[in-house]
């Protein structure tokens, strides 16, 4: 950078241009200050301040997250993901669900409540039985964590471009709570936001999304899996109760190391299922979740 500064300061005409671009500099500056003279000095602090952050348009997410990889590490993952919640963020039909559970909630509404909605939104699609990445539900006897799910996708075979196959790993209902849980957190969830485990009977497990946690806190169930619930039941159900556990506890588990390595197809197939289909209603998910759950008992793997 100085080289270059020196070099044109050596080119014959330079000074003749800086004492040019000197005094436009001295010009836009005195119409600048008469312009906020003019507003008053509320309208020169306006402009000034710098756009709200969830007001910033961020660039859309690349066609291809993962450009010529074979491998994808788990924190590549998280950080694609991240990148797709202010662009589903403007989906109407999230807005509208998400102004639907309002009034379960009993919150007021405000940008950071709904992103963190997303993000929640996003993590229950993709990592329930019947969801978005192949997840089925079979009982496992596993301990409640993912541990054993990230293994399965380690070893999964998958080709560049290629669907995601019927059912991508197995898993019984506490191992499908944690990795929701483990999901949400990745992808930013906010600390007004906890995710736990709960377990609504002595054999099963769901999760719950707490929202600024304390003596006014507020608890939406997420049901990783349809054991116990009809096929209409989804994010926010009432057929379980959230309260009936004293304490939901946030899944700090770190259940995958940042620098696991998963197949780059996979990756790539977990990205575009969730643009392909979180941005639509709920309703519209739980229909086509009951549809693959549905062909993953039929069909096997």
């Amino acid at each position: 950078m100085t080289k270059a500064v020196d070099d044109r300061a050596r080119t014959p005409g330079a000074a003749p241009a800086r004492r040019a671009s000197a005094a436009l500099l001295a010009a836009m500056l005195v119409s600048a200050c008469s312009s906020a003279e003019e507003g008053g000095a509320d309208a020169g602090m306006a402009r000034a301040q710098p756009p709200a952050r969830d007001a910033l348009v961020p660039a859309p997410p690349s066609p291809d997250p993962f450009p010529g990889q074979d491998e994808v590490r788990l924190e590549s993952l998280f950080a694609a993901l991240a990148a797709e919640v202010p662009v589903l963020a403007r989906a109407p039909q999230v807005r509208r669900d998400f102004e639907s559970l309002l009034p379960e909630l009993a919150r007021r509404d405000d940008q950071a409540l709904y992103l963190d909605y997303v993000r929640v939104r996003l993590a229950f699609e993709a990592t329930r039985a019947g969801g978005l990445w192949g997840l089925a539900w079979r009982i496992t006897d596993q301990q409640p964590q993912s541990d054993r799910i990230w293994a399965q996708w380690r070893g999964l075979a998958a080709s560049r471009g290629a669907d995601l196959p019927a059912i991508t790993a197995i898993a019984e209902c506490d191992e499908l709570s944690a990795l929701f849980a483990f999901v949400a957190h990745a992808i930013g969830l906010s600390k007004r936001s906890q995710v736990g485990l709960l377990w609504p009977a002595a054999n099963h497990t769901v999760a719950v999304w707490v929202i600024e946690p304390g003596a006014r806190e507020t608890r939406v169930v997420v049901p990783t899996s349809q054991v116990f619930l009809d096929g209409a039941q989804s994010l926010g159900t009432a057929r379980f109760d959230p309260w009936a556990q004293k304490r939901i506890f946030d899944y700090r588990r770190v259940d995958a190391e940042p620098g696991t390595r998963l197949p780059a197809p996979l990756a790539r197939a977990f990205v575009r299922a969730v643009r392909e289909h979180v941005p639509q209603s709920q309703a519209a998910l739980q229909g086509a979740r009951n549809r693959r759950e549905q062909a993953q008992a039929g069909g096997g793997r």
